[in-house]
């Protein structure tokens, strides 16, 4: 699991106001908490947090040292402008490196489906994966390799749960990851999806 050192301050104010003043100086207003401490208000450097979350993602173990007190953290939620990528807000969770933690991490296909090169048509249908782990054994990303799909065969979680994972996988053992379809029906379920869109139209017009 990766790990990189962050430092912060203590926020005295808050408030809308006191929030936009601090973002003007380039800076992100935040929150620890976690069991067994008081929530600390802390201001962070927001290139620093965007740096990180850019390289590392959400799921990072964090060093971060609030003049001179150090904790082990993890990102819980990070708010962004809708309109641009700023950051406005960052919630972090103070983590014991010895307890198990749930969260979301992506899923990635590796490999060429055989039914890929003889025509057929990839639908990859679940892109995260809910996970239980040690912080140090949250994995980056789930890697499923794909390569041996035929045309009309699927891969779930029930098939990739007999890797020897370090971590337990908490999505249910028949959700579909990715099918590999022939393309007309992959064609059918396009055309039927701009059906049922175009009905709604009519239906929205008609009221």
């Amino acid at each position: 699991m990766e790990r990189v050192s962050l430092s912060a301050e203590i926020r005295e104010g808050t408030g809308k106001g006191y929030a936009s003043k601090i973002r003007r100086e380039g800076k992100v207003p935040a929150v620890l908490y976690g069991k067994g401490i008081d929530n600390k208000n802390l201001s962070l450097d927001e290139k620093e947090v965007d740096k990180i979350l850019r390289e590392h993602g959400m799921n990072v173990l964090i060093d971060l040292d609030v003049e001179g007190e150090k904790s082990i953290v993890m990102f819980r939620e990070v708010q962004r402008d809708v309109l641009t990528p700023k950051i406005l807000h960052v919630d972090f969770m103070k983590i014991s490196l010895d307890k198990e933690l749930e969260t979301t991490v992506p899923l990635i296909l590796t490999g060429t489906p055989v039914g890929v090169t003889q025509g057929g048509v990839l639908q990859h249908q679940l892109r995260e994966v809910d996970i239980k782990a040690l912080p140090e054994k949250i994995p980056h990303a789930v890697e499923v390799d794909i390569s041996h799909l035929k045309t009309g065969e699927s891969i779930s979680i029930g098939d990739i749960l007999k890797n020897n994972y370090d971590f337990e996988i908490l999505n249910e053992f028949e959700e579909i990851i990715a099918t590999v379809v022939a393309p007309k029906v992959a064609e059918g379920a396009g055309e039927a999806e701009e059906e049922a869109e175009g009905a709604v139209e009519v239906e929205e017009e008609e009221a």
